[in-house]
């Protein structure tokens, strides 16, 4: 019975067996998480064109909902910045910002987004994050705290000029209408970012936002400054949120589902990121698959009561870790808080000046801004740098859907690059102490290279792997065995395959063989499975490196090709070029690679070639 319940409601487990001791820390976790939320909320509605209150509602019913079908004990859904962000863009794209079907429309993209995010979750797909690279995430949240930072100037300002359009063509337009800045509305602007600025350095714990927020609320109300010109968010609904079935146009679903999708994925990696973040902490294993899930029931439940497509927000569970949860129950507790402070407060809130909100916002953009990563980023590798540069400028330049969808298409295509480009280079064994080292300076055995690969032999690298052993053969035409070491490789498939029997039949046209040496269980069963164990034969795959070495030595060396070389690579070479082949071990006969070799046409090795 437990059983069935825990694959029905995952929050069972916890929920059924809560212990006491838990419920102070979720509770004051909570409650504090709630007054960090508040602000945010209203704030985030901002960037997303929507009223203030649609912010709040979307910290209610799916902030517990993906607290219930989540597996991180410390994560808080609702609003987010970028989020917010891409939802505006996306219904920019089908409406005009302030047209009355604006709301209707980020209901039922809630909706698409949760339908798709629970859909990849029930599938499996919490692997797919793994190809999303650090780079694309640095380089999206950078550009994306620009772009916020800089819609929020002609509320911070009091101007009209710069709302909308191309990025350039609103900041020229912002540039030229600066001279007309609302003189209060920016000075409530600097006021705030003044407090929220100061309570962090003297006081880091308190809610810096909240504060701003009242006291300009407080100055708005005490000097009628919405009389004169200021911007204010207005009457709020005094009600918990409304549950109702957003109208949905058919018309309009296949033009918000690109957005939807860019949505889900952004609101995964930024939750899936966040949870993972606090566990290596917590040292609480996550669920990937049914955080999916969670996120997914949350953005379905923002389409249904009132909210709007929402993900994990780093603030609130940092905040919720740091003052004690134990449990999603905090997360339950902070929702809670927020709808309760609708229910009570919410004409308290007519007076907050927009350009409050608007600083409140140039402060988060600030801090989304992370110079140290990006610093270490663009001095990692080249390849990272252009990754994080190209995302940033997609964001500006481009829609921010496809900014998302080109970062996750550029960590494909870096993990690809990296994938399909294995470590391949000769060894030789060390004459001194025996071990397999990389050889130098040319030295490799004329009959046989010792070849170690490291990286997987699959579709993406097998092209790349077939010119290497094909270049080695044709620089060395008297080259019969080639032995590969297969100790760093884990993954083999059809392609792999298809090259080593390509690799294979030249070998045995010219008289030699191939040999395997560190195969793992997993290649192995591919050897079988695909019949090439029964073409190279079971006993050229041997454990040790060195029992692969005698056997192609026994087996394949040749000593008229022997007594040509004048390279030495291993102890029993000067004993073979001296024709002494007993030292391979009693009854060792090779057989001569000349006599394939000369059935193909070529002449016998002259004394100067060398290897």
């Amino acid at each position: 019975m437990f059983g069935f319940l825990s694959q029905l409601a995952p929050f069972s487990p916890w929920v059924l067996r809560y212990p006491r001791r838990h419920l102070r820390g979720d509770l004051v976790a909570g409650l504090t998480v709630a007054v960090v939320a508040i602000p945010q909320s209203m704030a985030y509605a901002l960037i997303a064109g929507l009223p203030v209150q649609h912010g709040l509602y979307a910290s209610v019913v799916p902030t517990v909902a993906a607290c219930l079908w989540g597996s991180s004990a410390h994560l808080v859904t609702g609003p987010t910045t970028a989020v917010s962000l891409v939802v505006f863009t996306t219904l920019s794209g089908v409406l005009a910002p302030g047209d009355p079907a604006w709301v209707e429309a980020a209901l039922v993209l809630a909706l698409l987004v949760g339908a798709i995010q629970a859909a990849m979750g029930l599938l499996r797909l919490g692997a797919l994050l793994d190809f999303v690279s650090h780079s694309v995430i640095v380089g999206f949240s950078t550009g994306a705290a620009v772009l916020i930072g800089f819609k929020q100037l002609p509320n911070f300002f009091g101007l009209e000029a710069g709302r909308g359009g191309h990025f350039l063509k609103a900041l020229a337009e912002m540039a030229s209408a600066l001279p007309r800045a609302h003189p209060e509305t920016l000075l409530l602007g600097l006021l705030t970012v003044a407090v929220i600025a100061g309570v962090k350095k003297l006081r880091p714990a308190w809610p810096g936002t909240l504060f701003a927020l009242i006291l300009c609320g407080a100055a708005v109300a005490l000097f009628d400054l919405d009389r004169r010109g200021v911007a204010v968010v207005g009457a709020i609904p005094r009600s918990l949120p409304p549950f109702r079935v957003p109208g949905v146009s058919w018309e309009e679903i296949p033009r918000l589902f690109p957005g939807a999708l860019a949505i889900a994925v952004l609101g995964l990696v930024e939750a899936v990121s966040i949870a993972k973040a606090i566990a290596s902490e917590t040292r609480q294993r996550l669920n990937v698959d049914q955080e999916f899930i969670g996120q997914g029931m949350a953005n379905l439940a923002a389409g249904l009561f009132s909210g709007y497509p929402g993900s994990g927000s780093f603030t609130r569970s940092a905040v919720n870790f740091r003052s004690g949860a134990n449990t999603p129950l905090s997360g339950i507790v902070s929702a809670a808080a927020v709808g309760l402070t609708v229910l009570v407060a919410a004409p308290l809130a007519a007076r907050i000046p927009i350009a409050a909100l608007a600083g409140a916002l140039l402060v988060v953009s600030v801090e989304m801004i992370h110079l140290r990563e990006i610093r270490r980023i663009v001095a990692a590798t080249r390849s990272d740098a252009a990754v994080l540069v190209a995302t940033f400028l997609a964001v500006l330049l481009l829609s921010i859907e496809f900014a998302v969808f080109a970062g996750v298409l550029l960590s494909i295509a870096l993990y690809l690059k990296t994938t399909s480009r294995p470590r391949i280079y000769s060894t030789v064994p060390d004459l001194v102490s025996g071990k397999m080292v990389r050889s130098s300076r040319g030295r490799i055995c004329c009959q046989m290279d010792i070849v170690r690969i490291e990286g997987s032999l699959f579709f993406g690298s097998a092209a790349w792997v077939q010119e290497d052993l094909q270049r080695r053969l044709r620089s060395h035409r008297w080259m019969a065995c080639l032995l590969l070491r297969l100790h760093q490789v884990n993954n083999l498939d059809a392609s792999g395959v298809h090259v080593i029997d390509g690799i294979h039949e030249e070998l045995r046209r010219r008289g030699g063989g191939i040999y395997f040496s560190g195969v793992n269980n997993r290649v192995f069963q591919v050897f079988k499975n695909s019949g090439l164990l029964g073409r190279v034969g079971d006993t050229h795959i041997r454990p040790s490196t060195g029992a692969a070495i005698r056997q192609a030595m026994r087996e394949n060396f040749c000593p008229v090709v022997c007594a040509a070389c004048e390279v030495a690579v291993f102890h029993e070479c000067p004993e073979l070029k001296r024709g002494r082949w007993e030292v391979l071990g009693k009854g060792a006969r090779p057989r001569c690679a000349l006599e394939a070799a000369a059935a193909a046409g070529m002449a016998p090795p002259a004394k100067e070639e060398r290897a």
